[in-house]
């Protein structure tokens, strides 16, 4: 995944926040596919339309496996979604 500007993710390998990504997705249960989902969007900051593009996958399943990783995480926009997991992962960080 090559990326424009030097402060954004030019790596997929951050074993820790892939784990992390991988736990709160077991959590919450989440489907193998929402958790790649959830860690394009969460982890790498890409938008919808990278996300259809790079997961092969049309626009209306990627608005469904969102809604379904919302009404699993009952939350009821991607922003929430975010905030939850930021939360966990504060969380999981030594204090």
């Amino acid at each position: 995944m090559t990326r424009k500007n030097e402060w954004e993710v030019v790596t997929t390998d951050d074993g820790r926040s892939v784990r992390l990504c991988e736990e709160f997705g077991d959590r919450y249960g989440f489907t193998a596919g929402e958790k790649i989902t959830l860690r394009m969007c969460l982890l790498y900051g890409l938008s919808d339309e990278e996300i259809v593009q790079y997961a092969d996958m049309e626009p209306e399943a990627l608005d469904n496996r969102l809604a379904c990783m919302m009404g699993k995480t009952r939350t009821r926009s991607a922003r929430e979604l975010q905030a939850l997991f930021l939360r966990y992962m504060l969380h999981k960080f030594p204090a």
